[in-house]
């Protein structure tokens, strides 16, 4: 009766701390805590910014992840040599696949006459260090449009995925910034468990049916 007991124990500790392993989820980044409160109490502004387990870090050393006074609790993406970043990098800790973006344009500066600007944006995945997927999104000339990118299964199993503006390719005198973006609302899908180790699951295996066995005997 004990060895059936420790079994059956065994069992359900198994089952309950492989309980603990999320599932595959979906989740948002929404910039909502994206302040200068934020950085005070994380110790700086050089630190990445978190949200929903998702982990947002600047392509630029030299740039923040900061909001502006346009949009407050969206981040600010501008290819200007001032203290904003001109990128950033989305990262889970595990595989994911990225379902879209939205952003509002804050359009161009030219001294010249704005000529017509494509593909300014910057999109990569990337797997295990490799970049496997590359596309471009051209953004709105006209400042306060707001857009909705819808990404396709060429953007899925990713461990990182960047966002980058690049400086348009055109022979206009280009003011600073040459483009801007709010970024918002940036959707993940298929977010896989991190698996718990396998000492983890012994040990909550064998916890459990130590204490099944004493209540047994007692």
């Amino acid at each position: 009766m004990v060895i059936r007991s420790l079994r059956t124990a065994a069992l359900l500790a198994g089952s309950v701390v492989a309980g603990l392993a999320e599932p595959a989820s979906a989740r948002t980044v929404t910039f909502d805590y994206l302040s200068p409160a934020y950085y005070d109490s994380h110790g700086g502004l050089d630190l990445p910014y978190v949200e929903n387990g998702v982990t947002v870090t600047s392509t630029d050393p030299f740039g923040g992840i900061l909001s502006e006074f346009t949009m407050a609790g969206a981040l600010h993406i501008d290819d200007a040599p001032a203290g904003f970043t001109e990128g950033v990098i989305f990262t889970t800790g595990s595989t994911f696949d990225v379902l879209g973006f939205s952003f509002v344009s804050l359009g161009f500066a030219f001294f010249d006459e704005a000529p017509t600007v494509t593909g300014s944006i910057l999109i990569r995945g990337f797997l295990d260090g490799v970049q496997v997927v590359r596309d471009h999104v051209t953004m709105s000339p006209v400042f306060g449009t707001a857009q909705d990118i819808v990404l396709d299964s060429a953007f899925a199993g990713l461990d990182a995925f960047s966002i980058e503006l690049i400086y348009p390719d055109t022979r206009a005198n280009c003011d600073a910034p040459c483009g801007h973006i709010e970024l918002d609302s940036i959707s993940f899908g298929g977010i896989a468990p991190v698996p718990l180790p396998a000492s983890g699951l012994l040990l909550g295996a064998g916890v459990l049916a130590i204490a099944a066995w004493r209540r047994r005997r007692g």
